[in-house]
């Protein structure tokens, strides 16, 4: 997927926790850890481009196994992994999504269940798409919802899990979507993206 000379150009993060640079952006956040792998710049930002947009869905596989030996994590301390979900329209279009694949594949490496605990109920504009910064982060409340197995029970009390998302920016996909994670019991949530936009 990347030659040798195009994956010396990868910005790569180091190993530290950006949870606290990105909840500076909120009143509250409900997201416990946050890594990122890379800057969104090229090569990495054409290779998600290509993922999201131009249906190689092939990338995703390539993008799990560069979070996997690029990130030294502990994947032994999570109970399971789940990603930031699309909504369904977005899925009938693109025939996919992208972090869904990159969760299932990491999900092999790591032998950890995926689940897709969340669902976008809200088909608004993409994120990325929107270059005002109080309204990203304003326009994604009450957007995502627990999936209806894991809203009675509470089966999800108390799990520690990894969500995987491809970009952040802002955060505010995240946060949303970790707040309702918080709601139906989870302890924990650790964030695993591809890139930040920073």
């Amino acid at each position: 997927m990347l030659c040798e000379s195009c994956y010396q150009l990868v910005e790569f993060f180091w190993q530290e926790d950006l949870a606290a640079f990105f909840a500076k952006n909120f009143d509250k956040n409900y997201f416990d850890q946050i890594r990122v792998m890379a800057r969104f710049k090229s090569p990495i930002s054409s290779l998600i481009k290509s993922l999201k947009y131009q249906h190689h869905s092939r990338a995703a596989k390539f993008l799990a196994q560069m979070l996997f030996f690029h990130l030294n994590i502990s994947y032994e301390k999570f109970d399971l992994i789940t990603f930031v979900p699309i909504h369904n329209q977005k899925i009938k279009k693109r025939g996919y999504n992208q972090s869904q694949l990159i969760a299932e594949e990491l999900a092999v490496w790591t032998k950890k269940p995926c689940l897709n605990l969340l669902k976008k109920t809200v088909n608004n504009t993409a994120q990325a798409q929107i270059s005002d910064k109080q309204q990203r982060l304003q326009r994604l409340n009450n957007t995502f919802e627990i999936s209806h197995p894991y809203s009675q029970h509470r089966p999800l009390k108390n799990k520690n899990i990894l969500i995987i998302d491809d970009v952040i920016t802002t955060g505010a996909t995240i946060n949303s979507a970790s707040r309702v994670l918080k709601k139906y019991g989870v302890e924990w949530v650790s964030v695993l993206t591809l890139a930040a936009n920073l």
